[in-house]
């Protein structure tokens, strides 16, 4: 039971982040990168230091997105996109 209300309030998480950016991500050089939902939601879940292929529509173009958390000093935690043209 706990684990499907896990996974649930994950869901709705994701459902909230995606209304609220509309699929949109801020690269770290400050780059506006858009995504479908399916596509969005693979960044989404990405592990530290993980990276994923997808296709950018803002841009019209398939891109890696690499993401990295940071811990700030005093607490806290940032999620940084590293954002780079696929060259495949």
């Amino acid at each position: 039971m706990k684990i499907i209300l896990s996974i649930l309030f994950i869901e709705i998480f994701f459902n909230i982040s995606f209304f609220i950016t509309g699929g949109g991500v801020l690269d770290t050089k400050l780059k506006f990168h858009k995504y479908e939902k399916e596509n969005f939601k693979e960044i989404f879940y990405l592990k530290n230091k993980e990276s994923v292929k997808t296709y950018c529509i803002k841009h019209s173009e398939f891109e890696n997105v690499k993401k990295v958390k940071h811990h700030r000093p005093g607490g806290g935690q940032e999620t940084k996109y590293k954002v780079t043209t696929s060259l495949d």
